[in-house]
This record gives C-alpha cells, sequence and structure tokens, in this order.
C-alpha cells in the first residue's frame, strides 16, 4: 500500500457519506469533504498533521500571493497527485525496499502486539500486575493497514518515553498542537472544508526554509538512509543542522517494523473494517534517532525554559486547555512564543483577510512519563489585531484579566477546603478539580468580555472592561463556593466553619492585595 495513491485517509464529505481517500482527493468539487472522520481523536491529530506535512514539503507556496490563491481556488486533484507524486517512494508501507516511518532494514528487536502502537495502551508491567483497570490489555489484536499507517505516525509523531533508549518524539511526550481553522460561525466565513483547514497552516516557502542546505530525500524522511541511531557510545544525536527543517513533521524517534509475516483476517478492532491482512504484531527496538536542540516545530507552541534560556515545546498539564493559556496559545509574550503558523496571522503583515475569522484548534496529550493521563482537545477564538499599540493594549488587558481570575480561583480552593476541613493544610488528596472548574464556569464571560475588548478603543473603557471581570468572577466565585461547601461529608459538616470561610473568600475577593492594582473601587457591596 502506497500512502500517496491508495485511498487510505477516513473523511466525511458534506453528503454525510464516511470513506477512505488519497491524500490527493482531497479538493475534490464533488460532495466536498468536510473535515476527517477517524475513529480516535489522536488519529485526526496525526492524519491533520500529515496533511500539512505532505503540503509543506511537496507544494509550498512561493509567495503570499500564490498561498492566497490556492485558498480562494484550490488546485484541482491532478495539481496535488502531479506534486505528491515527486516523493511517492517514501510512503510505500509495505515492502522489500524503505518503508514509511520504519527502519530502514530488517531489525531483530522485540516482538510486540500491535496495540503496543497505540500510546495509551498499557505497557506489559501494567497488565502483569493487573493494574489496567481503566485501559485495559488485549482490547486491540488486530487492525487494518489504513489504521496501522495511521498509528504509526500518530506514534512517532507523539513518542513518549519508553524505557531505556526508545526516544520520544521531536517535541518530546505528548506534544502540543495548535492549528489556524476557519471560524464557519462567522458571517465571511471560509468553506468549512478540509482543504481550507489544512492549506491555512501551511507557510509559504521562504519562511519555513531559513536558508536549508539539506536537500537530499532521507535530510527530510530518514526512513530513506539507514537509521541515525543514538547509542551512549557510538551513536549520535539529531539537531536541525543535521537535517532538512521538513524533517520535523517526518521525525522518527521509535526503531519500528510492521510484521506483514504474522497477519490474520477480520474486522480491524480500531475502525471496524473487515480486510484479509490485519496486522497483529510489529518489531521494535531501541536507540533510534534522538532530537536534540533548537528544533522549533511550526505547529506547535514553545515556553522559554529559565535554566538552558532555550524555548521548548509546550506539553498539555492535568486540568486541561482552560482559558488562563490563551495568551500564551494565540498571542505569546516574554515567557511563551505562540506556534510559528499562528504567528503567520498577526500584526500588520500578518495573513488576515478582510472580514474573515479564524479559530484556533488545540489537542495534545498529557502524558505523565509513559503513562498517558488525557487526550485534551479545544478551540478557541484567535483574535488578530493589526494595530500594534492597541494589540498590545489589548493584550496587557486580557493579561490582567487572566491574572485576576487565577488569584480567584486560589481563592475558591483554599477557602472550600477551609469549609469542608477542621485543618486544611493536613487534609490528603487533590483539590485541583475546584480550581478548575472555576475556570469551566467562568470561560463564557471571559470570551465575550474579550470579544468586547478586542474591539474597543485605548483608553478608560478598557479598564471598565476589567473592572467588570472583577465582578463576574466574584459572582462565579460565591456560586461556587455555595455548591461545594454543602458537598462536604454531613458527619463532619460544620456550620460555623462554612460561614467562617465564606466570610475569608468575601475578604480576599473584596481585598486592598487584589483589586488595588486594577483601580477597582473598594466597597462593602457584596454580589449575592
Amino acid at each position: 500500500m502506497n500512502l500517496i495513491t491508495d485511498p487510505w485517509i477516513p473523511v466525511l464529505r458534506a453528503s454525510g457519506k464516511v470513506e477512505n481517500i488519497a491524500p490527493w482527493q482531497i479538493t475534490e468539487s464533488q460532495d466536498l469533504i468536510i473535515r476527517l472522520a477517524s475513529p480516535r481523536h489522536d488519529f485526526d491529530g496525526a492524519l491533520i498533521q500529515f496533511l500539512i506535512g505532505l503540503l509543506q514539503t511537496t507544494a509550498a507556496p512561493k509567495s503570499g500571493k500564490q498561498w492566497d490563491g490556492w485558498l480562494n481556488k484550490p488546485p484541482t486533484p491532478e495539481q496535488l497527485k502531479a506534486c505528491f507524486s515527486s516523493d511517492q517512494k517514501a510512503f510505500e508501507i509495505e515492502g522489500e525496499g524503505p518503508c514509511f516511518m520504519q527502519d530502514f532494514e530488517p531489525i531483530a528487536g522485540d516482538k510486540k502486539l500491535i496495540s503496543g502502537l497505540m500510546i495509551e495502551a498499557p505497557g506489559n508491567r501494567t497488565a502483569t500486575l493487573f493494574l489496567d483497570h481503566f485501559v485495559k490489555s488485549g482490547s486491540c489484536k488486530g487492525i487494518c493497514p489504513c489504521c496501522a499507517a495511521t498509528a504509526l505516525f500518530a506514534l512517532q509523531t507523539n513518542a513518549p518515553s519508553g524505557g531505556a533508549g526508545h526516544r520520544t518524539s521531536l517535541r518530546g511526550g505528548g506534544p502540543l498542537t495548535t492549528l489556524v481553522i476557519p471560524d464557519t460561525a462567522a458571517e465571511y466565513a471560509l468553506p468549512d472544508t478540509l482543504w481550507s483547514t489544512v492549506w491555512l497552516n501551511v507557510l509559504e516557502q521562504s519562511i519555513f526554509d531559513g536558508g536549508n542546505t539539506h536537500n537530499e530525500a532521507e535530510d527530510i524522511f530518514p526512513w530513506l538512509a539507514k537509521t541515525r541511531t543514538s547509542e551512549a557510545k557510538t551513536g549520535q544525536s539529531t539537531t536541525p543542522i543535521d537535517a532538512n527543517p521538513l524533517q520535523m513533521f517526518w521525525a522518527m524517534p521509535r526503531r519500528i517494523r510492521l510484521d506483514w509475516q504474522d497477519t490474520s483476517q477480520g474486522s480491524c478492532d480500531l475502525c471496524n473494517a473487515k480486510n484479509q491482512r490485519l496486522i497483529t504484531h510489529f518489531v521494535t527496538k531501541n536507540y533510534g534517532v534522538n532530537y536534540e536542540g533548537a528544533w522549533q516545530h511550526v505547529l506547535s507552541p514553545h515556553y522559554l525554559d529559565k535554566k538552558s534560556k532555550a524555548y521548548l515545546p509546550l506539553h498539555a498539564q492535568p486540568g486541561g486547555l482552560a482559558y488562563r493559556y490563551w495568551l500564551a496559545l494565540t498571542q505569546g509574550d516574554d515567557q511563551y512564543l505562540a506556534a510559528k503558523v499562528v504567528r503567520t496571522y498577526q500584526g500588520s503583515e500578518g495573513r488576515k483577510r478582510a472580514d474573515e475569522q479564524f479559530r484556533l484548534w488545540i489537542f495534545g496529550y498529557d502524558m505523565d512519563n509513559m503513562k498517558a493521563r488525557c487526550w485534551y482537545e479545544k478551540q478557541y477564538p484567535l483574535v488578530l489585531i493589526e494595530d500594534e499599540a492597541k494589540r498590545t493594549a489589548f493584550c496587557e488587558r486580557i493579561a490582567e484579566m487572566v491574572m485576576l481570575a487565577t488569584q480567584v480561583a486560589g481563592f475558591v480552593q483554599s477557602c472550600v477546603k477551609d469549609a469542608w476541613f477542621s485543618r486544611p493544610a493536613d487534609a490528603r488528596g487533590d483539590t485541583g478539580f475546584l480550581k478548575e472548574a472555576f475556570f469551566e464556569q467562568s470561560e463564557a464571560d471571559f470570551l465575550q468580555l474579550m470579544h468586547i475588548l478586542q474591539n474597543t478603543e485605548i483608553g478608560d473603557t478598557q479598564r471598565t472592561i476589567v473592572q467588570e471581570w472583577h465582578g463576574q468572577l466574584v459572582r462565579h466565585a460565591l456560586k461556587l463556593f455555595d455548591y461545594w461547601a454543602a458537598q462536604g461529608s454531613i458527619s463532619v459538616e460544620n456550620p460555623r466553619r462554612i460561614a467562617g470561610a465564606y466570610r475569608k473568600l468575601c475578604n480576599l475577593l473584596y481585598g486592598k492585595k487584589l483589586l488595588g492594582s486594577l483601580g477597582v473601587k473598594l466597597n462593602k457591596e457584596r454580589a449575592g
């Protein structure tokens, strides 16, 4: 099977029909392709990056005008097929020659069940000790070649720690990905098609390359040459100066070979499609490509590491993608760098097209070393302000609003613990969910005020909006306190303790420390 010429990507068409297509079919005009339709959310995340990477590699626009032209009038499937054919040899999934995302040569390594390609699959030790309570081992025994190709790409793209010498992905285990997508609710929205989503995240050639000098095919697709192994004494690391920057889309940290000899027939355990050749095992070996150095993936946000003074990829954390991360993911600041693709839409020279609005699609795994704790996925508005002074003022006000919300969330957590326990400091258990509940409850108000702030001129009106935000936070804080304080154990519930915690919360919400820097007038008025 060849991933350029054969249909293997599951999509949803405008008519509601779900079928597999080859990549070059993405712009078919009959029964438009709306979105991906794989059986798993992480597969959708992998496939969208596959398509973006394929276009960035084979059909990157030479100018902004060319990019804009293909956004307005997509290329024909025949044009895309011609573009993709130049690298067709790199996308064979099976055969005697190089195979997609697999070790250059057959390897003598550990033979594993195919379920091991899934990031959330329990390891051997977990299954042996019967600790696979939530994700049962043995639930995925055979998968079709289409799902195997996607699983392989998803693992190489998100690879977490896998034991000694089993390398993480170029961006580390479970990186966050942020993509610009059409805002279909906008009055002048782009067409709601998979093509629009993909092409919005492809950069002009000059922006992406950055003076690259590695132009051989194996500099882009590492499986086309002998694996650049990373053993402690004889191996080597792979930095940006050792490869073409496009390898960030095709990074191959894991040494894997799919086992095509020991197949079975039946229904795929992932997509339920019937197939004569279900893949049941793969072989793996450690010390694959070890990506180090200043790699900055164009689809990921980064943070400034205080120790190394380098920008490192952001990863999802417990609690999800609350709006407190919005500014870092969409605008960036002194500590955070929004993804390069997102940054191309900012400022007066950005890609923003008249009257069109966009959203940010964020997704990624929350990993605890080798353990997948959760898959997070979220969409937020992408605010685009061309005037630099106005954008700076807007970001400052948003930062104030987030800072205020973060403090209030902490107050709610602390005071609910005071209401629950006679000795809160000694109480066991994680109460971080109280903060997350606060951010979830106040998100709609945050987004509404953010939209108002976006369309407000610099000055006192912006300050008034921040003060209005304080009133919204007070309302949510007291409402959540009333709810959670009543959830404590009846046997230890203490009305006097609850009343004291409530008074403490009110004092904190209207305290000088919280409000002084925002210019909010202090008074005795309390929200009910």
